[in-house]
């Protein structure tokens, strides 16, 4: 299986672990698991670190892309058909936040499983996300 970390997943991996389920835990600390990290996560942390909204700790954001290999996580990259096939992605009232939205449209592109506790994702696995938590 192949999974890709929401934003906070992938925070909570690195600063507060014991609040990913065990589930996920195991999965994520699985050497025969491929686990992806967007750039869109990267690029979401790096904005609430500059506007204050976010505190990585000891560790400066960039730092980041060295974290993400020495972990052997793949950073994964939308390319320029995620771009413009975003516009497929349905929109839902209630989660506009353009952050999840990419994330949630390069998973169902690139066929990966979210790791995600996020409930508005639950809403597109009828668009062909797949989500996992517990």
């Amino acid at each position: 299986m192949k999974y890709l970390l929401d934003t906070h997943t992938f925070l909570w991996y690195l600063l507060k672990p014991e609040k990913l389920s065990p589930k996920v835990l195991d999965i994520i600390n699985n050497e025969d698991t491929d686990i992806y990290v967007s750039t869109t996560t990267v690029w979401e942390i790096a904005i609430k670190v500059q506007i204050n909204k976010l505190s990585l700790g000891n560790i400066s954001v960039y730092h980041i892309p060295n974290v993400i290999k020495q972990l052997n996580f793949t950073a994964i990259n939308p390319d320029i058909y995620d771009y413009v096939s975003f516009t497929d992605l349905a929109t839902k009232e209630n989660h506009r936040d353009p952050f999840d939205r990419m994330l949630i449209h390069t998973a169902i592109r690139n066929n990966l499983v979210v790791l995600s506790c996020d409930a508005s994702f639950k809403q597109y696995e009828e668009n062909g996300l797949q989500l996992l938590w517990d």
